[in-house]
């Protein structure tokens, strides 16, 4: 539907590759963070962008609060590695820096605390107000996920963190769950009874594997609004010269975990995200040729793919008759045209109305022999034909 592109030239640091994304909580805007630690804010209906410098590298996770008074960003190469800043006329200002929270997220139900992630699987919980710390959450062993993120249930009164279910109210420790991957260690169902931890979906009541769902290997999750639609992006691939990221991603029914369907990019997926109102759908895109173009991009939810390319068909088929009219314009160009501004050939036409004869007697020609051929088999099925 809509692509968004930095106003700087290929090549240049004033045109970063793009991280990750979000919506704002009243989809005015569109948040993009950067390689070089910077978010590009974009105007949903005017496309106009706006840079905040944030951190000293790449930025790989913003999050705005529902009230678009808050933005949280986070970074894992230098400190601070968190930070949480206010939004408003002045674009955004840096509020509380979190030194040794790697990841920082929202409580989803009331949004008045923030949930931070540290080293051996430690979390944080801090009160959004004063920015003072409230909880420390730490397990007796460390599970060391290596893309462990600490997260708050719906409710905001569960948290998991490193595989450890933990109670805020109490907190005490509840359950460590069984690690079966090296790497993520889970998020909560927005029905708040389950845990989807890589392929794994566990049953908080039970703390029993409820199944297991092959097609979301390492697949970072993501629901929509309401909850009836996970997104899967595959995790990148450290490879000896490069990483590699999916050319895809993936759609589930959050009822069953039925694979819906797999949107083909043809360019590398970073992450995704979908609007408040469920009716879009924002994916990182990165080229995979020699200059990388880095893009988000908006897909309309629910909108066949076929009719997005015939909308972009007509669109250049139209682009390319405005160029051919303005050519026509200039007839000095015209090599059809002499001097005195007529085209070539007969005066009466009849050059043109020759060449139209001969079309009508080579359709007619083929009418004919196809009809005389259902002729054929018509008779042939009545027995009345003699081969």
């Amino acid at each position: 539907m809509k692509t968004f592109r930095s106003d700087g030239d290929e090549g240049e640091e004033s045109n970063p590759q793009f991280t990750c994304c979000a919506f704002s909580g009243d989809c005015t805007h569109l948040y993009a963070g950067t390689y070089l630690g910077d978010v590009k804010a974009f105007n949903m209906n005017t496309g106009e962008e706006t840079s905040y410098s944030c951190h000293d590298s790449y930025v790989y996770h913003v999050q705005p609060s529902r009230d678009c008074r808050s933005l949280i960003t986070s970074s894992s190469w230098r400190t601070p590695y968190s930070k949480l800043h206010s939004l408003g006329d002045w674009g955004a200002r840096e509020t509380y820096t979190f030194k040794e929270e790697e990841y920082l997220e929202f409580s989803p139900l009331s949004q008045d605390k923030l949930i931070g992630t540290r080293l051996d699987g430690v979390a944080t919980v801090y009160d959004m107000t004063t920015g003072q710390q409230v909880r420390l959450l730490k397990p007796d062993t460390s599970n060391a996920y290596t893309r462990n993120r600490a997260t708050f249930d719906p409710c905001d009164e569960l948290i998991l963190c490193d595989g450890v279910l933990w109670d805020y109210r109490a907190p005490t420790q509840i359950h460590k769950f069984d690690k079966l991957n090296q790497t993520l260690s889970g998020v909560f169902h927005p029905n708040g009874l389950e845990i989807i931890s890589n392929t794994e979906v566990w049953d908080i009541r039970t703390f029993h594997l409820l199944r297991t769902v092959p097609q979301l290997d390492q697949c970072q999750v993501v629901f929509n609004t309401s909850g009836e639609v996970i997104f899967g992006v595959n995790l990148e691939q450290e490879l000896e010269d490069e990483t590699k990221f999916e050319t895809a991603f993936k759609t589930f029914d959050a009822s069953d975990y039925s694979l819906i369907s797999t949107v083909d990019t043809r360019k590398s997926v970073l992450g995704l995200c979908p609007s408040k109102d469920d009716l879009m759908l924002a994916v990182v895109e990165q080229g995979t040729a020699d200059i990388e173009e880095s893009v988000v991009r908006l897909y309309d939810v629910g909108r066949l793919r076929a009719e997005e390319e015939e909308d972009q068909e007509d669109q250049e088929e139209q682009e390319e008759d405005e160029m051919e009219e303005s050519d026509d314009d200039d007839g000095s160009d015209d090599p059809t045209q002499d001097q005195d501004g007529e085209e070539d050939g007969d005066e009466d036409g009849e050059g043109d109305d020759d060449g139209e004869d001969d079309d009508c007697k080579y359709i007619c020609h083929q009418l004919n022999y196809n009809l005389n051929i259902l002729h054929h088999y018509y008779f042939l099925i009545r027995g009345e034909c003699i081969l």
